[in-house]
């Protein structure tokens, strides 16, 4: 428990530096037709209790096409009759706006991991890398003058790397496709600024 509570801390104070970040250096420029183009974005996924996976992304966004992406998350993912993972991860990602909403995107997650194992009742601390690659689309439009969008993307990833995973996690992924994550839309809501 006192692991938990110690990355939740490093999970909330890597959220505040990102926000208290973004905001000293958000700026925003006009387009060819004096259009005003917003180069900063926060987003989260309103499915985070669903998938026990929360996180928050700032994207920068350096012309109409390239966007670096950066954030954090958490990840209490329990596995049936093995345990749950405790991972807490950086995200360092790269997007491609193709136009007209559409884009697709690559990121790259460093992850502190503390599996609980059920069997054994023991903790096991690792250090994995993930990766994943997304295709969606992107829906821009304002609440009071604000501007928000609602974006929807198909995910594949799968881990690069994986330190010390109990024995009985790395059964389970071996079982079907379980080693890959695409089985769900992911939604996100963000602002921009």
């Amino acid at each position: 428990m006192k692991n938990i509570l110690k990355q939740l801390s490093a999970f909330a104070f890597l959220i505040m530096f990102i926000l208290n970040s973004s905001l000293i250096y958000s700026q925003s420029a006009m387009d060819e037709s004096g259009a005003l183009i917003y180069q900063n974005s926060l987003e989260v996924s309103p499915m985070s209790p669903f998938t026990n996976i929360y996180g928050i992304q700032y994207s920068y966004s350096f012309d109409k096409q390239n966007d670096l992406i950066l954030g954090v998350a958490y990840m209490s993912i329990p596995q049936e009759n093995v345990g749950r993972t405790h991972a807490s991860s950086l995200i360092i990602g790269y997007r491609r706006n193709f136009g007209s909403g559409w884009h697709a995107e690559y990121s790259i997650y460093p992850t502190y991991d503390n599996y609980f194992e059920t069997n054994e009742q023991k903790y096991y601390n690792s250090f994995d890398l993930w990766n994943e690659f997304r295709f969606g689309y992107q829906y821009d439009f304002t609440i009071s003058n604000f501007p928000v969008f609602v974006k929807a993307q198909i995910p594949f990833g799968f881990a690069l790397y994986a330190g010390n995973k109990p024995q009985s996690f790395k059964d389970l992924e071996n079982e079907g496709d379980n080693r890959f994550f695409y089985k769900a839309v992911l939604v996100y809501v963000g602002i921009k600024f």
